[in-house]
């Protein structure tokens, strides 16, 4: 039973164990502890209070069931229970011993089985930092409510002290990271690859989540974004995000200037992404990327917790976005003069050497997140045919009208490349080696059910590879995806083949012995090609045939 005694023995024992740690988490640990220990037990709940979400946030709790940790996780303040009285009164409130509980209060005391429930403000310097709730097996435990009150007031002073201690800490390293952060885009202003990762890095430190993307305006379609990079999501949860401006968190934000807070994201669901275990986010944030007056896109963060980004927290990622919008700007001005330099100017696709240099960004990074990573090679079949009968300008309108397919068929984050005459490299980030297998067969379909004017149709084989499943590094992984394409092209063509580098063999024959007559067949047919070519029109070639001579004879 609890009495004055053992209360003011707890009490004490609690004062000593708060002021020995300024950390928050270390604060609410000790007071959990304590409280729980209470005369006939405790089951204890303390809460921050936030007041621009106007709710209390569960911070700490022990005893309760799973089920009622996680009715107690977020409680709105005018929701039915004594922690409405706490929040509206600033004063304790309980419920047993023939007092009625409110809705909340009630469910958990049955569920609990527990006599009394008492809920006490948490106030220190007449400011509200939350709120301490308790469930007992003593029913007189009410009359020691003074008592208890004053334990909450010793909570709430250690309490308050580790957050203003955590502010100033907070303080400090927002001041480190942001210099830090103006150091790294200083000396990285001309690459825009490497603003985006400092600029997607930080926020991610900064807005303590781990989802988020950053979105610059499409130059190809009107009033649409393109995401150019994102940290912690599935690949496949991007394709519910909305791209375009219109009535859209992005749109909203770039056409106010200012960021846009979704603090229940799960109301707005529609147009935007899931999280990486297919659940909808619980808060979302935009804030808008402008440069001398002129909009360069967006920054996108998530959270799966409701209200998760709070007012210091905005204001912190405001700096931070400013700084990234003056590099960022510098780095596009940059690439538009550089960008001839990695595009494929027949195709509009990126060159090979583009290709190898994500390649190898790509795999890196695929490693350092445990990331899927995939390449594709494709090969338009028979293109030798195409230029011998229909002419080389035919040849170059079917690489075209394949390329332009591939371009329309993928998403934004994807790299599609020329990588030789005929033949293109694709890089798919984030992609699992099923996902990306009906991804090539669907570009396979595509293109082979859109006839080309003026040719018919155009088939292409494509040899399919990924990472970690075949190979951890770029050369490796780039000769499986070779290899798959030879066994593609020698198994009749118009297929995707999937590379069996690394894996155990499932065949009749291994798969490096497969690979190898693939190989020889695939050159073997070349060199026939090329001799078909020199031999078919003798007519036009009669010097190869005569012998060498400096002068013609003259005739008697």
């Amino acid at each position: 039973m609890i009495s004055d005694t053992n209360l003011s023995q707890r009490s004490m024992a609690m004062q000593k164990a708060l002021i020995t740690s300024l950390r928050l988490k270390d604060v609410l640990e000790a007071a959990t502890q304590h409280l729980s220990e209470l005369p006939g037990g405790a089951k204890v709940a303390i809460f921050l209070a936030d007041n621009e979400g106007l709710a209390f946030k569960l911070m700490s709790g022990r005893g309760y069931s799973e089920t009622s940790m996680e009715q107690l996780r977020i409680v709105p303040f005018t929701a039915e229970s004594l922690l409405k009285e706490v929040a509206q009164k600033r004063s304790s409130a309980s419920a047993g011993q023939g007092k009625p509980a409110p809705d909340i209060s009630h469910t958990i005391m049955q569920r609990e089985n527990s006599k009394t429930q008492i809920a006490l403000p948490l106030i220190a310097s007449k400011l509200m930092v939350g709120a301490l709730l308790l469930d007992l097996s003593d029913p007189m435990a009410v009359a020691q409510m003074g008592m208890l009150q004053e334990i909450a007031d010793i909570v709430a002073l250690a309490v308050a002290n580790a957050i203003l201690f955590g502010r100033s800490e907070f303080e400090r390293e927002r001041l480190s990271t942001l210099y830090k952060t103006s150091c790294a885009l200083n000396s990285s202003s001309l690459r825009i690859a490497e603003v985006l990762q400092i600029a997607a890095d930080t926020v991610l430190v900064l807005s303590n989540t781990s989802d988020c993307m950053i979105m610059l305006n499409d130059p190809e379609k009107e009033n649409t974004l393109k995401v150019t990079a994102f940290k912690g999501f599935d690949g496949r949860g991007l394709d519910r995000l909305d791209l375009s401006l219109n009535n859209t968190i992005t749109g909203r934000a770039i056409s106010s200037g200012k960021p846009e807070y979704l603090p229940d994201a799960s109301s707005h669901a529609h147009g935007l992404p899931l999280a990486s275990d297919g659940s909808v986010f619980g808060s979302a944030l935009a804030l808008p990327m402008v440069h001398d007056g002129k909009s360069l896109g967006a920054i996108l963060l998530f959270s799966i917790e409701q209200r998760a980004f709070h007012r210091e927290q905005i204001e912190l990622l405001e700096s931070l976005v400013a700084q990234v919008s003056t590099a960022l700007s510098s780095a596009l001005t940059h690439e538009s003069v550089t960008a001839q330099a990695i595009e494929d100017a027949h195709t509009g696709l990126y060159n090979r050497w583009h290709f190898e240099e994500s390649l190898d960004k790509e795999i890196e990074r695929s490693q350092r997140h445990k990331r899927d990573l995939a390449i594709m090679l494709i090969d338009i079949d028979h293109l030798s045919h195409v230029n011998e009968y229909f002419g080389q300008d035919k040849g170059d309108e079917a690489i075209k009208h394949a390329a332009a397919i591939i371009k329309e068929t993928l998403r934004d984050i994807d790299i599609p490349c020329r990588t030789a005459g005929a033949q293109f490299g694709i890089i798919l980030p984030e992609t699992p080696l099923q996902n990306a297998n009906d991804v090539a067969d669907r570009l396979r379909q595509k293109i082979r059910g859109k006839t080309a004017p003026g040719i018919g149709m155009v088939t292409v084989s494509i040899g399919l590879a990924a990472c970690p499943y075949n190979a951890s590094d770029a050369k490796t992984l780039l000769q499986a995806a070779e290899q798959a394409l030879d066994v593609a092209k020698y198994e009749g063509r118009d297929r995707v083949k999937v590379a069996e580098v690394g894996q155990q063999n499932q065949g009749p024959i291994a798969w490096e012995e497969l690979a190898t007559k693939a190989r020889l067949a695939v050159v073997g047919e070349r060199q026939a090609k090329m001799k078909h070519v020199i031999n078919a029109k003798e007519e036009f070639s009669p010097w190869m045939r005569s012998a060498p001579t400096l002068f013609k004879k003259k005739p008697e």
